[in-house]
């Protein structure tokens, strides 16, 4: 090796050794400076997780802020006190008429078919206490007058105002502590089980009534009633001094004999003290009253409800008879029996939903109080066909025909406007009904 070959070496090898004296200052800096990066990563990684802790407890104290907030909200009553559980409700009812009549006036004329158009309004308010132990209602509804029979108003009197009746007024008890008891006190619903030709459905009665059904008796529900009702209140000075009391009793039982078949029998007596000095109208009935010894009515109702196809199906039969009739006058004598009967089949209680209605009825001249049978029937001294029909247009929008085709039993009649030509009548009504 020559010499200059030794010093190249040399210089080479003092050269590296330098470098590498160099470089490990460099090593040792860049370790310092990763281990200060994980020390901050772990740093932050720790504050992350003390941030994630907090936001969590304030979502848990919000969402319980929340729900004490609610129950709190919950707690209080949103409206005045005296509006707790008190419901409104109501109809109206647009109605066509037409009454067609085959028979002549007392002068030979025919008589003038007549159309009409009417209405319906009824509206009240219902308001429960102590738990629905107390309820307490009232209704108002339109009519031309007081007539028990009808809440109708014809569309005349050249834009006149309507009037508007009191058409219910009750107070009702049903008491926990007597299950299936209840009393009923003011102008309330017909609690009687009597079909809508014997009793139009408009007719409100008002008194007294206590009902009791019998529970824990399985597929068999019994029940009973009585009532108290007042026709006509007289003063000591008036003549006739006696007040017109209707004292009613029913006994009955709802019976589950299926899933699908269920059957109702009632059997109830009306006994009507003193109706001759009522001042009702005969409407049928012998004229004047007097010569009629009074009403004690007994009858039954029988109904059977089952599905066809699964359509809602009954059939019913119901019968009266007037126990105190003792009316000798030509034709009215022994005329004292009343009969109903027919099917129906649907019901009505939402969109799409339809029913069909038919009744056969005979109500003979002195079988009922005429002035509370029904008024499109005719009251009583009356026969014919009631043919009715449905249909839900919307849930609270009903369409209905309905059809009566009646006959007087027997010419002359003292129903208003009667005559010895009195014949066939046919009534045809259309409505569309509004519930709210």
């Amino acid at each position: 090796m020559t010499r200059l070959s030794k010093w190249l070496m040399a210089g080479t090898l003092l050269f590296c050794s330098a470098a590498a004296v160099a470089a490990e200052p460099d090593v040792k800096d860049m370790q310092t400076t990763i281990n200060a990066l994980r020390a901050k990563m772990r740093d932050q990684g720790n504050r992350l997780a003390e941030l994630e802790d907090q936001q969590a407890a304030q979502k848990a104290s919000m969402v319980q802020i929340a729900k004490e907030m609610a129950d709190s909200a919950s707690s209080k009553p949103c409206c005045p006190g005296w509006l707790e559980n008190l419901k409104f409700y109501g109809d109206l009812r647009l109605r066509y008429q037409g009454n067609c009549y085959d028979w002549a006036a007392n002068d030979g004329s025919d008589r003038k078919s007549r159309n009409r158009g009417r209405y319906r309004v009824r509206f009240g308010f219902t308001k429960t206490w102590l738990d629905d132990q107390i309820e307490v209602g009232f209704r108002l509804a339109t009519g031309e007058s007081s007539d028990p029979t009808s809440t109708n108003q014809s569309m005349d009197g050249n834009f006149s105002k309507k009037d508007i009746w009191l058409d219910l007024a009750y107070a009702k008890y049903k008491p926990k502590q007597c299950k299936g008891f209840s009393i009923t006190a003011g102008k309330m619903k017909n609690p009687w089980m009597m079909n809508d030709v014997f009793m139009d459905t408009d007719v409100n009665p008002e008194g007294v009534w206590a009902a009791y059904t019998v529970p824990g008796c399985g597929d068999i529900e019994p029940f009973v009633g009585a009532g108290y009702f007042v026709l006509e209140e007289r003063s000591a000075t008036s003549s006739p001094v006696d007040d017109t009391i209707m004292y009613g009793y029913q006994a009955g039982l709802n019976w589950k004999i299926s899933d699908d078949v269920k059957y109702t029998f009632a059997a109830y007596y009306q006994d009507y003290d003193h109706y001759n000095d009522s001042g009702a109208s005969a409407r049928g009935n012998d004229s004047p009253l007097d010569r009629i010894p009074g009403f004690g009515v007994f009858g039954v109702t029988n109904k059977v409800g089952f599905t066809i196809c699964k359509v809602p199906t009954s059939v019913f039969f119901d019968w009266a008879h007037n126990c105190r009739e003792a009316d000798d006058t030509a034709e009215y004598e022994d005329d004292c029996n009343a009969y109903a009967v027919g099917f129906k089949l649907g019901k009505n209680k939402k969109k799409g939903d339809w029913s069909f209605k038919y009744t056969y009825a005979i109500v003979e001249a002195n079988a009922l109080p005429g002035t509370f049978v029904d008024a499109d029937f005719g009251f009583a001294n009356r026969r014919g066909h009631v043919v009715r029909g449905a249909y839900n247009l919307l849930d609270n929008l009903t369409f209905g025909l309905n059809v009566f085709f009646t006959e007087p039993i027997f010419s002359p009649t003292t129903n208003s406007n009667s005559s010895v030509f009195e014949d066939k009548t046919t009534i045809v009504q259309a409505d569309l009904k509004w519930k709210f």
